[in-house]
């Protein structure tokens, strides 16, 4: 399924294509103007506990089922590192401080055909945050995984975007 818009969210009018700056991008000719494709952000977050990462089994759709590091999208006009932390409650019940965030890789990637992700994956040690795990609303179980468990066992693990960076974060 691409994600690619057909009709101008500005006036409804229907799109065409136009040459610029040497990509192919939508035009509306009624607004006369370009319709720009951007990527839609994320935070995610590594929570480490000695050799083991904390992961959440997504409870809804995309990827339900699918185990996941915690992430979601920002929120309009959130700061990342306090969507991440925000995501971290949300879904483990876990608490940590915006300042217990270290900020390890930035990601562009395919969410679904024609969608892109900018994933802003930041890491923060167990010892700084709460102790109770808890899945949450958007979660059916949240546990930590041994890091060479999750490589032996890839396809557990949601679109394995994070597994480079988990194992370079180890």
């Amino acid at each position: 399924m691409e994600f690619k818009p057909s009709h101008c969210p500005y006036c409804g009018e229907d799109l065409s294509a136009v040459l610029e700056e040497e990509r192919e991008r939508l035009y509306c000719e009624a607004c006369d103007r370009i319709v720009w494709r951007n990527a839609s952000p994320v935070s995610a977050i590594i929570v480490k506990k000695e050799e083991k990462i904390l992961l959440v089994k997504r409870g809804i759709e995309p990827g339900k089922g699918e185990w996941s590091l915690p992430a979601g999208f920002l929120e309009y006009e959130e700061e990342p590192a306090k969507a991440a932390v925000r995501e971290l409650e949300e879904e483990t019940g876990l608490k940590v401080g915006k300042e217990d965030l270290n900020l390890i890789e930035a990601l562009n990637i395919e969410r679904f055909e024609g969608q892109r992700l900018v994933a802003l994956v930041y890491e923060a040690e167990a010892e700084k945050a709460s102790e109770n795990i808890s899945s949450g609303s958007d979660a059916d179980d949240a546990r930590y995984w041994d890091i060479e468990e999750l490589k032996e066992d890839e396809e557990e693990v949601l679109r394995s975007h994070f597994l480079e960076v988990i194992g370079e974060s180890s």
